[in-house]
Formats: structure tokens, C-alpha cells, sequence
């Protein structure tokens, strides 16, 4: 048996001729940036050759367009109401993978219904795999490799570290699919939360960490079309704050500080390590300089361990 076959046998995934995993992200709350919907909808233009829809959610009961409100568009020269719906789209990798992608606004209502219906067409089109794509800003800086959380929830297990507290659609849809016998897995990247202020109306280099994990976990080189390029110019745009706003500047100085003593760490002895951690979270505390940076209200955490 090749590693290959074994890594997926340990991972509890089919070995069969034909993988198909559905990969999940929702607008809202679990999309900080949009990075986790952008970087699907990305994924969809790249492979736009193979791309076909093949099932959408569009139940009035599951949203209130009072907070997801449709929207008014031209098409071909006439009026049309666009209401919020979630749809899914195959795209074809290679001749033994495919990926189902599901992207469309948070409901409002009725989740565990919404979850039903989701994997009844995961079902449908014969899913082996399911991936919740979230993201989430918190304490981190653009000048390191963003943090990337991809946690197992085959079993629903739960342990001391595990998180409790408010949670989300991509929550559920896993919890659903677990107990109907899906592995199944959450992927969360995590943005500084300066970065809303970057002049863009996407996270690049968000989305190309999220690609970078989803190659990584599938085994194959997903294409990434210009990001690169893009995300090398989203930077760019980043370091300008860097000059314009001291405190922006000090805070980052912190988050590299504490990013390459932890790097370190991992290479250290147990109490080698634990004197490190201490050392830098003590430099943390007295070069805080109590503004609010790292404190947005649109700061999320924690449900990346779901």
C-alpha cells in the first residue's frame, strides 16, 4: 500500500476511483473579509471550464430580508429581484476529484432544516468528504503567515480545549454531518483585524492561504490564477498603514515579536519553551500601548475549533 493510500486510510477517507468533497462558506458572521466565500467563488472562476451548478437553497422560510435583503439587477436591459439563495456548484479537479462548493448568505432561520437540505443534495451528488471554510479576525499580522485552524469533526468529540460559546451555520452543517456519517473537517484562517482598513474589496492573501490548506488536505495542486500577484500587491497596500499609523506600527512590531518566539519554541526543550512563553507575553503586556487595534468589535474567535 502506497503513503498515499495509507494517509487516506488513516484520514478515514474512500479510496475509490471517483473523490467528491463538498467544500462549505457562508457569508456573515463566519466570513470575516469574505475571505472564506471569495476564495470558493475564486475557486469556481478558475475551473469556470468544468464548473456547473447542480442544486441552490433558496426556501423564503430560511432568511429574513429585512437582514438579508435581496437585491435589484439589470439583465440584458430588464429589471430582476435577485433573492438570497445558496447555491452549489461542481467543479471537476481531475478525473478521480471533484469538489461540490456551496457558498450563499447565513440563514436566519430553521438551521438544522438548512443543514438537512444541504447534505440531501451532498447525497445526491454522492460527497465522501464535507469541509467548512470559515475565517475570523483576531491576533495576527500580514508580515507572517496567517494562522490556519483545520480541525477533525468525524466524531463530534469534546475535550478541555475543545471551544463552547455562540457558534455558526458552518457548525451545525458539520455537527449534521457527522451524525450521518460524513468526515468531515473545518478550516478556519485568521485575518489581522486591521486589515479592514486595507482600500480592498477582498483579502487575497487570505484566500491564498485558504487555497494553500485545501491543496495541502485534497493532495493536489489547486490552481491559484493570479493571486499571487494580487495578494503580493494587498501587502504592499498593508505595509502603507504601517506608516501612516504608529500605533498599527506597534502593534505589529508585538504580534511578529510573540509569532517568532513561538516558531522558536516548538525547537526548544519542554522548559525552554515555558520560559519563552512567559517572557513574551510579559514583553506583550508592557509594550501594549491600550489602543484598540487588536480589539475590533468585528473580532471573531473560537469557532474555528468546532
Amino acid at each position: 500500500m502506497s503513503e498515499f493510500d495509507e494517509f487516506f486510510r488513516d484520514m478515514g477517507v474512500p479510496n475509490s476511483p471517483q473523490r467528491i468533497v463538498m467544500l462549505s462558506a457562508f457569508e456573515g458572521w463566519n466570513d470575516a473579509g469574505q475571505a472564506a466565500t471569495q476564495a470558493l467563488l475564486y475557486l469556481i472562476d478558475l475551473y469556470s471550464d468544468s464548473a456547473h451548478e447542480v442544486g441552490h437553497i433558496a426556501c423564503a422560510s430560511f432568511y429574513d430580508y429585512t437582514v438579508t435583503r435581496p437585491v435589484m439587477v439589470n439583465v440584458e436591459g430588464k429589471r430582476k429581484i435577485m433573492w438570497p439563495e445558496t447555491t452549489f456548484t461542481q467543479i471537476d479537479i481531475n478525473p478521480t476529484l471533484s469538489l461540490l462548493i456551496e457558498v450563499g448568505p447565513e440563514p436566519n432561520f430553521k438551521w438544522t432544516d438548512f443543514a438537512r437540505r444541504s447534505l440531501r443534495i451532498a447525497e445526491d451528488r454522492e460527497v465522501t468528504e464535507i469541509i467548512t471554510l470559515g475565517s475570523m479576525f483576531a491576533d495576527c499580522t500580514h508580515t507572517r503567515p496567517l494562522p490556519m485552524y483545520v480541525n477533525e469533526t468525524t466524531h463530534n468529540l469534546a475535550d478541555d480545549n475543545s471551544y463552547t460559546g455562540p457558534i455558526g451555520i458552518p457548525s451545525v452543517v458539520n455537527y449534521t454531518a457527522v451524525e450521518n456519517g460524513y468526515t468531515t473537517h473545518s478550516m478556519w484562517v485568521s485575518l489581522p483585524s486591521y486589515t479592514q482598513y486595507v482600500d480592498s474589496q477582498d483579502n487575497p492573501v487570505a484566500m491564498l492561504r485558504i487555497l494553500d490548506e485545501l491543496s495541502t488536505y485534497l493532495g493536489v495542486e489547486l490552481k491559484r490564477g493570479n493571486l499571487p500577484t494580487r495578494a503580493l500587491k494587498w501587502k504592499a497596500q498593508a505595509d502603507m498603514l504601517l506608516t501612516l499609523n504608529p500605533e498599527v506600527k506597534d502593534y505589529i512590531s508585538r504580534m511578529e515579536n510573540f509569532y517568532d518566539n513561538s516558531q522558536r519554541a516548538q525547537n526548544l526543550s519542554p522548559d525552554a519553551a515555558d520560559n519563552l512563553i512567559l517572557e513574551t507575553e510579559r514583553f506583550l503586556r508592557e509594550h501594549s500601548s491600550g489602543d484598540d487595534t487588536s480589539d475590533s468589535p468585528e473580532k471573531t474567535r473560537g469557532e474555528h475549533n468546532e
